[in-house]
Order: structure tokens, then sequence, then C-alpha cells
């Protein structure tokens, strides 16, 4: 008896990561071997550690930065950590835009599922088309995203996310309050559903507003860029961030899109899009500095880790729809992670998967 994915994998032996016969050690990359989040994961890993029920007095959490289409960069480096046997070490998961999607299926163990929507049901007109802009509506269709693709193509289990004992925090930006919420108190699948929604209503891409609980509500990531001050502010002793952009040099000047998203962010609520700048300045000043330092130089209270791709990757464009591009973006990813956790390089290739599930059939 054996299931169609060993099939596959019987039929097609290089799906997945694989070692490779001359590997490069962890020791190039610009991580320490020795980092305390590193650490504590291996050693949860090793025990068998649960969600729930730990006896190591840490709390750690898994913070994961979306950034629409470059969401595939941190659903590749979920999907390396469920594969490498990571995903029950973590107690909290903290997300914005996309990787709030990541997230939640990351929750329910099916993250092949989020890495492929991206190269497989995002890469048509029907999700993104600038033609839109003429008839003076947004051009991202996230109705799609939400009602064919988590609804019936690659079904995303509510219900399962909120039973389960590992947390999942979906950041949402209040438009009336012009603050952050942390939500994860969620109340019913279709609450979930909302705040999920609102978290991933990126400004201009998207026209107007979404609703979360009767108040107006867009991207998570408006008033916070980066979801790890979320796992900070929450209590966590180590942190594990997921950032989508490559290592760069720092830079303090803002780009001229994010002066369009403010302006357009400030007509929407006054003092939102200076909320925005003042985030975006935040960021670039404070907190990309500090998650640089923490891949060689942790503190001790949080230990916080930040993985990212390498400086010579190639970045992964917000509004991307090349599947080819998009595809190297997972891959790297992936590879960089197993690299990070396992000490070792890989070759990676795109994995089949048999969806839906079936009952065990004779062979």
């Amino acid at each position: 008896m054996s299931r169609p994915n060993d099939r596959l994998q019987r039929a097609f032996p290089l799906l997945g990561p694989r070692r490779l016969e001359s590997t490069r050690s962890a020791a190039d990359l610009p991580w320490s071997p020795e980092h305390p989040v590193r650490q504590v994961l291996r050693a949860r890993r090793a025990a068998g550690s649960k969600p729930g029920a730990r006896d190591d007095g840490f709390k750690v959490g898994l913070a994961v930065e979306g950034g629409g289409l470059r969401g595939v960069v941190s659903g590749a480096m979920l999907t390396a950590l469920e594969d490498l046997g990571y995903a029950d070490a973590f107690d909290d998961v903290y997300a914005c835009s996309s990787g709030a999607v990541n997230g939640a299926y990351f929750i329910t163990r099916r993250t092949w599922f989020p890495l492929s929507i991206y190269f497989d049901d995002l890469t048509t007109g029907v999700f993104l088309d600038f033609r839109r802009v003429l008839r003076r509506e947004g051009p991202m269709n996230l109705e799609y995203v939400f009602e064919e693709v988590l609804a019936r193509r690659k079904p995303l289990d509510y219900a399962g996310i909120i039973a389960a004992r590992q947390r999942l925090h979906i950041m949402v930006t209040d438009v009336d309050e012009l603050k952050t919420l942390d939500v994860s108190d969620f109340r019913s699948p279709e609450d979930l559903r909302e705040a999920l929604q609102a978290s991933t209503w990126l400004p201009l891409a998207i026209k107007g507003t979404t609703t979360f609980r009767g108040n107006r509500a867009v991207d998570g990531g408006v008033l916070r860029f980066h979801p790890f001050r979320a796992a900070v502010v929450d209590g966590c002793t180590h942190v594990l961030s997921l950032s989508t952009r490559p290592i760069a040099p720092p830079r303090t000047r803002m780009s001229w899109m994010n002066r369009l998203v403010a302006r357009h962010l400030e007509k929407m609520r006054p003092g939102l899009g200076v909320g925005f700048l003042a985030s975006a300045t935040e960021y670039l000043t404070e907190d990309r500095p500090y998650l640089d330092r923490s891949r060689f130089h942790p503190q001790d209270n949080p230990a916080v880790m930040d993985l990212a791709p390498l400086s010579d990757t190639p970045e992964v464009k917000r509004h991307e729809v090349d599947r080819g591009k998009l595809l190297d973006g997972a891959r790297s990813a992936y590879r960089l992670t197993h690299r990070v956790f396992e000490g070792e390089d890989a070759l990676v290739v795109p994995r089949l998967t048999v969806y839906p599930p079936r009952e065990e059939t004779p062979s």
C-alpha cells in the first residue's frame, strides 16, 4: 500500500532538498553557528518539544515578513523550517501582509500550499492587472485570493488555526484609531478571515480600505514595518525573524514609492501617512540595523536572529508576476534556510504534491 506522494518520490528522486556531494558549511554565512535562537530551536527539535507543553522556560516567537509577492521568500523559509522538523519549536507566530497568509498555512503544517500559490495562482491577470488603474480600480484582486484560491483551490483551515496550540498573531492597521492591532483572539473563522484580508490590504494596490471589527483597516505593515517588534512586545525570549529583502548596506533616504504611499494614506485618514513615514524611518534607522547586528551579535533579552536573503540574491519585487523569478526566489530562500540550520548546502528543486489527499490505494 502506498500513497500517490510516495510513488512520486520514487519516480522523481530529486524532489525537495538533497544533500550536495560537495557541501559548503554555514561558517561562510553571516550568521553565528552558536546563535542562541538556533541553539534553542535545535534543542527543542531534538527533544520533540510541542507547543503548549514546554519545560525549558522559553517563549520562542517566529516573525514572518510579507511584502506582496515578495512573500514567496518567507513562504519558502517556512517550508524549509517545516521540512527540517522545526515547526513545533515555536510557541507563537507573528505576521503581517502576505506573511500572515504564509503563517496561517504554517500553523496548519501545510506550507507547500502558500508557496505554490505565488507561482501557480498569482501570476495571472486575474490577480494582478495594472490596466484596472485605467478604470480607477486597484490592480490587485484580493477577492480572487480569498474567494477562489484560499477557499477552493488550496483551502485554508481557519477552524484548525483557531484551535491550534501554536498561536497566530496577525498585524492589522486600524485606520480610524491610527494604530497597529496584534490580533490573536479570533472569534470565529470569519473573524480570522477578515483579519487576514485586512493585513494583506496593500495601499495603492487595492482601492480604499477594508473592514475589521467595525473599523476601517489596511495592511498590517503600514505602522509597523516588521512584525518582529510584536514578538518582542509580547514577551518572547527568543525570536526568529524572517525578512524578505536581501541583506544590503544601511540606507536612510526615503524611497519615492514610500512618499507616494504616504500621500495616499494621508488622504485616506489625516495622520496615517505621517505615521507611515515615521514607521518607515524607524525601520530604516533602528530596526534594520538592529536585525542586521542580530545575526552575529544577538542581545541577551530577547535573543533575535534575522534570516534574510544574501546580498547577492536578486530581490523579488512586491508585484512580481514572472513565474521563473518567483521560483528562483523560493529556491534560494529554502536553500539558505537549509544551510543556516543544517550547516550544509543543498540542491533545491520544486516539489510535486498531489492534491486533494487520497486514501491509501494498492500500488
